[in-house]
């Protein structure tokens, strides 16, 4: 068993539980504080877990700013109870002997299972984690098993259907819904017979098999989605309860719609008796059987226990033969809301509470097995399903429901057309050359080819001449610097230190860092002089006093694309010029950035919404301002001894990914991510080979969504970093509300009111809203298990911010916000761009 010491101090009856839990032979941890519990459940899901309780806690007398490094049991408890459902937390309390005990009703309700009195004899606490490993930990333990078989159920190829002793339904699967058309909610509660329409005498007539613990099988009718009525091949076990009574607890009727594997393994088994009622021997599987009616792929276990003692109560109700009874109508509403209450499993839960609903794409569809992990097998979720992915599940259904090969031969070949990136790109026909050469002469960008997998091969020779002055500035880094640069490759890199270091300079520093590590020098055939030219040209058009926007951010999302770009799947996806385009991209990606929204500049006419005609304004600004930089510096051309068609490669790939990080293309981009690479068999994963995934348009997806996640990566960042991105967002914001107001203009985000805003609340809509789908799609293409385990973990943060906040008076709670983010303006407001002037003259000199 792993258990975790969450102390606050060592003393004799923390050394005595420490031997105790040792001499019972368990392996045991020990952490101090929220950070060091995170860093540990990262290593390893821990079965039990002891929190010292014992220090006087005051709500009222908590800090509203309490960091992570401070002892607090209670939100330890609550961060371990909200991330690791499946953990037993046991609060070690004081010994009151004589004196009142307090109610443990708080401990409760924070998350804890139950209380330990602390002690000095060993045999004592020896006793209680032998009574805990019996009791609630091996029972938490089973429960997680039995919600893997329930989540195993929803991807098998049969219907299954699960009822009560007097034959109600309780659960179908995913099959079932598929075949019928019927969801759980609209069949929970109905008798078996009625929906079936089946003599219920008939099936009663099987008592005898029943009452021997037997499986018969039958021919079952079952009305499909199409209203076709169609007789199956099915099988009904009975589950005997545990004991000498033979009592029947639930039935589970599990029909073959495919083939016959699964009643011949049966069969072999000698499992069916369907001939001989009188048999006596009962197969020891069946005997050892039990039901347990868990909520639909539900990983909370105190909902589960609540609805375990629903139904308890249900079974003492009495019931009549349509189950219209008052009590089943309570249980099936109660079923209803537990068993489609996890968002992350449910298509069709449609709650006010929920920001988004689900949508099914369309190689979530067929009924087969996960890939690799668990997050495979969820389905895309957003706030709006594209009407694309309706179409593309009506076929889907129809391909399923078809018999005929060549009509599911043309549904397969409309579904790849309606898969595909270029939607609404003419097919040209072949031989019609002039049409061809019509249509592309018209329709193309000006690139007539792509190239090859590799390094650019280009006609003028690599410049091998190193500047003197790239040396001196190599030789002028501080010693922390060069310390800092040594973590570039990890995830945790401290960009906000590396600014305070440069004096708000990192591009120039981290951009060759990051880089030369990629050879970009090499690929494009240029100096490391014209290198960090180029770098502080571009950084030099940062507008400094930006809160957000500035070059740290550009060089944060330098550092995050760099970071996807390591990862063993896009190193084999991608090629040299993909990734030199990319890092270019990522750092020209908000050049010239002014601060404001594009909505912003659309409602007050600003000279760049006339230019762009309102869209895209500030994608299309970035991207073309980076290149008339660049081309214009004889001395910053890092473009220069490319051949045309060479640059004309990299130029097409940069615009591309610059204009994918418009916001209001998000769901575009990632609904056709989604469709081409979330997969949930092992036979599409062999589908999609590297040549596949080569293929030009499927690299672009990849480019959009790699730089759209490291653009937005800052919840997935290390806690103190992320929360200063978060208040400088906040101001950038408020300073955008101030002006519209001031000016006149439509408020274009009422929410970042300095007055009034919630900075959790903002960053929770932002997480759920944009973040966690995009991330945990990533995550299932390149795994991402650092990026994920800090998403998690701020999220978190925020909800315990967000609660604390919603006890506290609103004018308390803004004011001390309003303070935070005022403070992360001072001293932005310097003299950097005398010093942009001065380097700009040196570049050209």
């Amino acid at each position: 068993m792993q258990v975790l010491l969450v102390q606050h101090r060592e003393d004799p009856a923390i050394i005595a539980l420490k031997n105790a839990i040792l001499n019972c032979g368990h392996s045991i941890t020990c952490s101090k504080n929220i950070q060091e519990t995170h860093e540990a459940f990262k290593k390893i899901n821990f079965d039990l877990v002891l929190i010292d309780c014992r220090r006087a806690h005051s709500n009222a007398n908590k800090s509203h700013n309490s960091t992570s490094n401070q002892y607090d049991y209670e939100n330890i408890c609550r961060f371990i109870r909200k991330l690791f459902h499946y953990t037993v937390i046991v609060a070690l309390t004081h010994n009151y002997e004589d004196r009142e005990v307090p109610c443990v009703l708080p401990l409760l309700k924070m998350g804890f299972n139950k209380t330990v009195c602390e002690t000095t004899n060993l045999m004592r606490y020896k006793n209680e984690l032998l009574t805990l490993e019996y009791g609630e930990v091996s029972t938490v333990k089973r429960l997680q098993a039995a919600h893997t078989l329930f989540t195993a159920l929803e991807y098998t190829n049969d219907p299954i259907e699960i009822m009560n002793e007097k034959y109600q339904l309780l659960y179908v699967n995913n099959a079932f819904e598929k075949l019928t058309g019927l969801s759980l909610n609209e069949v929970s509660g109905r008798s078996f017979h009625n929906l079936h329409k089946l003599n219920k005498n008939e099936i009663l007539n099987k008592n005898e098999h029943v009452k021997a613990g037997m499986a018969w099988e039958f021919s079952l009718p079952i009305q499909k989605s199409t209203g076709e009525v169609s007789n199956y091949s099915s099988i009904t076990i009975p589950i005997i309860v545990q004991g000498e009574t033979n009592k029947i607890q639930n039935y589970v009727t599990i029909t073959t719609t495919s083939d016959k594997v699964a009643f011949s393994n049966l069969r072999s088994k000698k499992i069916l008796k369907s001939n001989e009622a009188n048999n006596e021997s009962v197969h020891p599987i069946l005997k050892k059987l039990t039901s347990l009616n868990i909520p639909k792929k539900s990983c909370d276990f105190e909902r589960f226990a609540d609805m375990i003692k629903s139904e308890s109560h249900t079974a003492n109700s009495s019931v009549d033969e349509s189950g219209a009874a008052s009590d089943i109508e309570k249980q099936i509403d109660l079923a209803n809301d537990m068993t489609r209450s996890s968002p992350e499993f449910n298509p069709q839960i449609s709650s006010s509470n929920q920001f988004r609903k689900r949508s099914y794409d369309i190689q979530s569809t067929s009924n087969e097995f996960p890939s690799r992990r668990h997050s495979m097998a969820r389905v895309h979720q957003q706030s709006i399903e594209a009407p694309i992915r309706k179409v593309i599940n009506i076929i889907s259904l129809a391909h399923e429901s078809s018999k005929t090969d060549i009509v599911r031969q043309n549904l397969d070949k409309a579904l790849d057309i309606l898969r595909s990136t270029e939607l609404y790109n003419p097919l040209l026909l072949d031989g019609d050359k002039h049409t061809s050469d019509l249509v592309s002469g018209l329709m193309s960008n000006g690139l007539q080819k792509r190239f090859a997998k590799g390094s650019i091969v280009g006609t003028k020779p690599l410049l091998n001449n190193e500047s003197n002055s790239v040396q001196n500035y190599v030789k002028n880094l501080s010693s922390e610097i060069i310390q800092l640069l040594e973590t570039e490759e990890s995830w945790d890199f401290d960009i906000i230190a590396l600014e305070r270091l440069t004096n708000k300079r990192p591009l120039i520093t981290l951009g060759l860092k990051t880089m030369n590590r990629f050879s970009l020098c090499q690929h494009l055939k240029i100096s490391e002089s014209m290198l960090v030219n180029w770098l502080t040209l571009m950084e030099s058009n940062y507008k400094p006093s930006n809160p957000y926007h500035n070059s740290t951010h550009a060089s944060d999302v330098l550092h995050a694309t760099a970071y996807f770009l390591s990862t063993d799947k896009l190193t084999e996806i991608l090629d040299d010029v993909d990734r030199c385009a990319s890092l270019i991209a990522a750092a020209v990606h908000d050049l010239n950035h002014p601060g404001r929204t594009n909505a912003f500049l659309c409602n007050s006419d600003n000279d760049l919404a006339l230019l762009y005609n309102d869209q895209a304004v500030l994608e299309n600004h970035h991207a073309s301002l980076a290149f008339q930089l660049t081309r214009q510096s004889q001395n910053a051309n890092i473009f220069q001894n490319l051949t045309r068609d060479e640059y004309r490669a990299i130029r097409a790939i940069v615009v591309d990914m610059v204009l994918a990080t418009e916001m209001n293309k998000h769901f575009e981009h990632l609904n056709k991510f989604v469709n081409k690479f979330s997969v949930s068999t092992d036979e599409k994963l062999a589908i999609k080979s590297l040549d596949m995934l080569q293929l030009p348009e499927n690299k672009i997806l990849i480019k959009r969504i790699l730089i759209k996640c490291a653009d937005v990566s800052n919840p997935c960042r290390p806690l103190d970093i992320y929360k200063e991105w978060a208040n400088r967002i906040a101001s950038e914001y408020f300073q955008q509300t101030d002006e519209e107001k001031e000016k006149g203009l439509p408020v274009v985000m009422p929410t970042y009111n300095r007055a009034v805003c919630s900075i959790p609340k903002a960053q929770i809509s932002f997480i759920e809203y944009f973040i966690e789908d995009m991330f945990e799609h990533l995550d299932e293409f390149v795994d991402l298990p650092e990026v994920m385990s800090n998403l998690q973990a701020n999220t978190v943060y925020w909800r315990e911010l967000m609660d604390e906040e919603s006890d506290q008076s609103s004018n308390g709670s803004n004011e001390i916000f309003s303070k935070q983010n005022d403070a992360v303006l001072v001293n932005r407001n310097d003299s950097i761009q005398e010093d942009s002037e001065s380097e700009l003259y040196n570049i050209e000199k």
